[in-house]
């Protein structure tokens, strides 16, 4: 299991995906300390590359409700539809009409959903602060754009994500990556303090391993498309 030991709080904290899967008991390898911005504490895995901030600093459900619905994410805005573009774009390739969709992570309004409509794709909303509650039955594509830095519990929501997605069908996640420590205590995609996961491609690597997926693109700083393997592979 990776832990660590933080000088300033005294607290051991195992990485997310490491104390929850038995393989990884074989890991002895210490978490490392990661100068951050905002007064938080920041430890990186040396396993999966995850840097992520101490559960102590990470905000209550309420306070990130209210920090969100902050965010301008209105589908009027061209600018915010170019951004989601980023994601749909290179995905459609591997969609086809008549395929079921869920937008993890949704937020307060739908947006995404509607946009993949309009390209003959119809998508569910999901979002576990603001509703509506998670749908039943599987999926042939999922996205979850701009969510996945926000999550307390990743095992759990990719638990969730696995569930849902059938075999063969497409995980499109958009996040910005981490491009190592040396920057990161100025980066100002680690200055909202409802974003508390950090990923890198080999983190996502790891995710792929871990989870039974296979990597079928990704374009290198913030998106990653994977497919899910059949169950005899």
């Amino acid at each position: 299991m990776a832990t660590i030991v933080s000088k300033e709080n005294g607290n051991n904290q195992p990485c997310e995906f490491h104390q929850t899967n038995s393989l990884d008991k074989l890991f002895t390898d210490e978490v490392r300390s990661v100068k951050g911005p905002l007064n938080r504490h920041y430890f990186q895995c040396p396993e999966c590359d995850l840097i992520f901030v101490s559960s102590d600093d990470m905000l209550t459900i309420e306070k990130e409700r209210d920090r969100y619905r902050t965010h301008e994410n209105d589908i009027s805005d061209p600018g915010y539809v170019k951004f989601l573009h980023q994601a749909i774009d290179p995905a459609l390739g591997y969609l086809d009409s008549g395929m079921k969709g869920l937008d993890f992570g949704s937020g307060p309004g739908p947006a995404l959903s509607l946009l993949l409509e309009r390209q003959g794709l119809h998508c569910q909303d999901y979002d576990p602060v603001f509703g509506p509650r998670l749908p039943e039955g599987t999926f042939d594509f999922i996205f979850s754009t701009e969510a996945f830095e926000h999550f307390h519990h990743p095992v759990k929501e990719l638990e969730l994500i696995n569930d849902r997605l059938k075999p063969g069908g497409f995980l499109i996640i958009m996040t910005m990556w981490h491009s190592g420590t040396e920057k990161f205590l100025n980066w100002f995609y680690a200055r909202d303090d409802t974003h508390v996961l950090f990923f890198s491609f080999r983190t996502f690597k790891y995710i792929a391993h871990r989870w039974n997926f296979e990597i079928v693109w990704n374009d290198g700083k913030r998106v990653v498309i994977f497919k899910k393997k059949s169950s005899d592979h």
